[in-house]
Order: structure tokens, then sequence, then C-alpha cells
């Protein structure tokens, strides 16, 4: 098997930024790591990779997939374990309150933004 399970990037229940990956429009993206997929074959690998089963953490964000009919978006998919970064949240924060923060830190970017606007 190609990698050590002691030596995964991510675990059940963590925020991961996907990277390294194939498909450029993945990369970059905030997933939550749901559940473990095991090993799986993957395109352009000769031996099986650890994947999670994971699902995107972000209102607009979209995971593509090479399929029969050409490359599709889904929101929830596998991915290998090589291709994802654990998020770690600031100091003083719980991963929970990190997750939920996103939305906030944006619209509270956005008042910013527009306040010098008249």
């Amino acid at each position: 098997m190609s990698e050590p399970l002691s030596k995964l990037n991510c675990a059940v229940g963590d925020l991961a930024i996907t990277v390294n990956c194939k498909i450029p429009e993945n990369l970059g993206n905030i997933v939550r790591i749901v559940s473990s997929g095991g090993f799986q074959e993957w395109q352009g690998y000769s031996e099986p990779l650890y994947t999670w089963n994971v699902e995107v953490a972000t209102e607009c964000g979209a995971l593509f997939y090479e399929c029969d009919t050409g490359i599709e978006s889904f929101t929830s998919g596998p991915a290998p374990d090589i291709y994802l970064r654990r998020l770690t949240p600031p100091q003083g924060y719980l991963l929970e309150e990190f997750s939920e923060s996103e939305q906030l830190q944006m619209e509270l970017y956005e008042q910013d933004s527009l306040e010098g606007v008249e």
C-alpha cells in the first residue's frame, strides 16, 4: 500500500484544504472529512490511495471528478489523503467555531468593503 496509516494528513471531523490536485478546479477547496473511504484505485497511480469521504464546507464550493461524460461537479465525494492538508484553527478556537466563523468573516469583510462607499 502506498502510505502508512500513521502518517495520514487528516482524520474524521477535520477541515482540510485540497492541494496538488490533478484537476485544477479542485485546488484550494475547503472540505470536511466525513468518513474513511479506505484504499481506492485512483487515476494516474499504480497503487491504491487512501481516501476520505469529504463534503464541501463552503457555500459555493464544488468537487470536480472525471466521469465518462467529462468533468462533473459534486458537493461530496472521495478525496485521496495525499491531496488534503488539515486546517488548524487559530489558537483559542474550537474546530466547530472555526468552521462556523467563515460566513461571519465573509459578512464582516463585505461590510468593511462597503463602509467607504457612499
